[in-house]
């Protein structure tokens, strides 16, 4: 029950976003992705995740706006 309320209210939520608050919204997630992956040891996400976040800016047009 408690989870099909939160599902609810997420979408509601996501309907009442405009496309621009959307693309900001995403645009803050990658950049929390991207710091992920600079702060990290390992090589393999940089050759995995950032070509994926680039990929994603450039299919749904969401500028790099750091």
């Amino acid at each position: 029950m408690k989870t099909m309320l939160i599902t609810q209210f997420v979408k509601l939520l996501l309907g009442m976003l405009s496309p621009e608050m959307m693309k900001r919204g995403v645009d803050a997630l990658l950049d929390v992705a991207e710091d992920a992956v600079a702060k990290s040891e390992t090589k393999v996400d940089d050759k995995i995740v950032t070509p994926l976040i680039e990929s994603i800016r450039n299919t749904f047009d969401i500028p790099d706006d750091d």
